[in-house]
């Protein structure tokens, strides 16, 4: 398990894969993909004044322009990073990415039903939480886990087993757009379960509810 100073980190689920996480006075979004952009819900204010947009690879769930476009105009100084991949497919749209900056870990993107994924790479944010992007096959978290744990590239199980090898002090699911919310529950419970003789907690967060935790 990693450990780090304690501070209280707020999270943010802005819908699937989307994250916005607020730690050491920043604020930092992950993934704003096209389900966010595209829901009734959200607003612009939301994210206004970020300070880092991170994007795990180009997947329309994980990267909509329009969307990092408005988040880039609602902040002063956002930087954007991503894959080598992405910052070119992002510089042909007009938006300037980088591909370094905040730690970054190795997390391929799984295979997928029409083949091999895109270029994945997993973020450590502050110190304190992990995103994956979509993928399972990573060996390394801060002490909080953003799991993909339903996806048609992977499993609950493989979920749940990944969860415990890296062992995080807690899990926060994530990818989750096309599951109903009793399924959410259904499955996410299941999870729980599994790791119930572990040292990892489970944290249902819905869609655009927030948690704050210790770590």
């Amino acid at each position: 398990m990693h450990y780090c100073r304690c501070m209280d980190v707020t999270i943010t689920k802005l819908m699937h894969a989307c994250l916005l996480v607020e730690a050491n006075g920043k604020r930092i979004l992950l993934d704003p993909g096209i389900f966010t952009h595209q829901d009734e819900r959200f607003d612009l204010s939301m994210v206004e004044g970020v300070d880092r947009v991170l994007i795990t690879h180009e997947h329309a769930d994980h990267v909509n322009v329009g969307l990092v476009r408005g988040v880039l105009e609602r902040s002063s100084d956002a930087v954007v990073e991503t894959t080598e991949s992405l910052v070119a497919i992002l510089a042909a749209e007009g938006i300037e990415a980088v591909a370094e900056g905040t730690s970054q870990f190795a997390a391929p993107h799984e295979r997928i039903p029409i083949g091999p994924g895109p270029q994945n790479t997993g973020f450590h944010v502050e110190g304190v939480l992990s995103h994956p992007g979509d993928s399972h096959s990573f060996v390394e978290s801060m002490p909080i886990l953003a799991m993909p744990f339903t996806a048609p590239w992977g499993s609950l199980v493989g979920g749940v087993d990944r969860t415990r090898l890296v062992n995080p002090r807690f899990v926060i699911p994530i990818h989750d757009w096309a599951i109903s919310s009793g399924g959410r529950d259904f499955m996410y419970g299941l999870a729980a379960a599994g790791l119930a003789g572990d040292e990892t907690e489970l944290i249902h967060l819905k869609d655009f509810d927030s948690v704050t935790l210790a770590v």
